[in-house]
C-alpha cells in the first residue's frame, strides 16, 4: 500500500556500481518486474543474500560533496555535479562530473547540509563521499 502511493520509484541492486541495474519505474507493475529480474539475475550469478533497494525518486540534480574530518573538524575537498544522461537503454548513465565553484550559492547549501549529516552520524575522523539530490525543496 505504501509503495503504490510513491511511484515513480527507483529500483536498484544493493551490490552494484554506477547506474548498473538502476531503473526508474513509473508503475507498481514495472517495479515488481524489475525487482524480480534483479533478484533472479543475482541468484544466477551466485550472489549470496541477493538484495534490491527501493528508493523514492527525487527530481533534481545530483551532486557530490567530498569531505575529510579530523577530530570533528570538517574540510570540504570537492563539490561536483554529476553529468548523467540517457544512453544505451539506461536512463542514468554517468558521462562525467563537473566541478562546482566553492563560491557558488548551491555549493554553500550543499556543504552546510553535508556537514549537518556528518555531525548527525557522529563521524569525528575519516573521509566521506556524499551524494545529494538538490530538489525544488532543497537538498536530500
Amino acid at each position: 500500500a505504501f509503495c503504490e502511493q510513491e511511484v515513480p520509484l527507483i529500483i536498484k541492486p544493493v551490490e552494484s556500481c554506477g547506474s548498473d541495474g538502476v531503473k526508474l519505474c513509473k508503475t507498481m507493475g514495472e517495479a515488481e518486474a524489475h525487482f524480480n529480474l534483479l533478484m533472479t539475475g543475482q541468484r544466477k550469478l551466485g550472489a549470496q543474500g541477493a538484495a534490491v533497494l527501493c528508493q523514492e525518486f527525487l527530481q533534481g540534480k545530483e551532486y557530490v560533496v567530498d569531505c575529510v574530518t579530523r577530530d570533528g573538524v570538517h574540510k570540504t575537498t570537492f563539490v561536483w555535479v554529476y553529468d548523467k544522461r540517457e544512453a544505451n537503454g539506461g536512463g542514468f548513465v554517468y558521462f562525467g562530473m563537473i566541478p562546482v565553484p566553492s563560491d557558488d550559492p548551491v555549493a554553500k547549501v550543499l556543504i552546510d547540509y553535508t556537514v549537518g549529516c556528518i555531525d548527525a552520524l557522529a563521524i569525528a575522523n575519516g573521509a566521506t563521499h556524499n551524494e545529494i539530490m538538490m530538489t525544488k525543496d532543497g537538498p536530500c
